[in-house]
């Protein structure tokens, strides 16, 4: 693959944009994480294949940020699935209604 070749994919898959579809924020979190995961991933495979320094240097740097979105990935998870272990035993308990009578007096 030549130089031009790889800056090429390269600019192709770092332009991609994140489309969040979720309103929770943890979900969405573990969505973006996944994404950034995957992206970070595809830059590494591609920069493998290029046998230049600036490449290499590149596919560092893009290990890095895939082992921190990885463990903020793995972060989100674990409040999710502490979220699900305790929503069964959250009780909400709503005050009493006024009755119509104190509401008129």
């Amino acid at each position: 693959m030549t130089r031009k070749e790889f800056e090429r994919i390269r600019l192709e898959i770092e332009s991609e944009k994140f489309i969040g579809d979720c309103s929770d924020p943890i979900n969405y979190g573990i969505q973006r994480a996944a994404f950034e995961c995957d992206k970070f991933k595809r830059l590494i495979a591609v920069a493998r294949k290029v046998p230049m320094q600036t490449a290499r240097a590149k596919m560092e740097q893009w290990k890095r940020q895939l082992e921190r979105a990885t463990q903020s990935q793995e972060r989100f998870q674990k409040i999710h699935d502490e979220i699900q272990h305790v929503r069964p035993n959250f009780v909400v308990t709503r005050p009493p209604a006024e009755s119509p009578r104190a509401a008129t007096k």
